[in-house]
Parts: C-alpha cells; sequence; structure tokens
C-alpha cells in the first residue's frame, strides 16, 4: 500500500462537499492507495501532457482526483468534479 497524503488545496475542497461526497472521495484515496493491486485505479489514470508528473485519475463517478506518485507516495493534488473541470476550460 502507497501513503496517500493531501495538498491544502484538497483540504479546501472537501470542505465544501457534504458528508457522503466526502466519503466517497475517501474511499477512492484508499483505492489510489492500492495503486499497485488495483487495475480500475490504473487503467483510469492517465498523465496530463501539459502537466509532466501529474496524472488525473477518472473515478466510476464525476469526480476527477490529480496527483503524483514518488517512490511509495501518492500526493493529491486537487479533487473536481468533471463539469467544474469543463467549465473552467471554457473559460
Amino acid at each position: 500500500m502507497k501513503k496517500v497524503v493531501t495538498t491544502p488545496a484538497v483540504d479546501l475542497a472537501l470542505r465544501t462537499l457534504g458528508p457522503d461526497e466526502v466519503r466517497r472521495i475517501h474511499a477512492w484515496f484508499v483505492h489510489l492507495a492500492n495503486w499497485d493491486g488495483d487495475p480500475f485505479v490504473r487503467e483510469n489514470s492517465h498523465a496530463l501532457a501539459e502537466v509532466p508528473g501529474v496524472r488525473v485519475f477518472r473515478t466510476s463517478t464525476d469526480t476527477r482526483i490529480f496527483f503524483t506518485i514518488e517512490g511509495d507516495t501518492i500526493t493529491v493534488l486537487d479533487v473536481a468534479k468533471k463539469q467544474s473541470i469543463i467549465t473552467t476550460a471554457a473559460h
């Protein structure tokens, strides 16, 4: 299992969500921690060409988790809804 750490941006984003959504995201963090043994996470995580070293995990919901992997540590950089990403990209 890898260690999952979050950034202040993630902590802030989680404070804006309801308890059910926070529980779901924390469950995805557990899946990320099991990176080596969870094919779903690996198959649905893709490198961002625009930001070297950063990957995005497309969960089975509309949540996207942006992270890096360095050794045994996964650092979650941001958590966003697909619609928020599309809206931001359009501006």
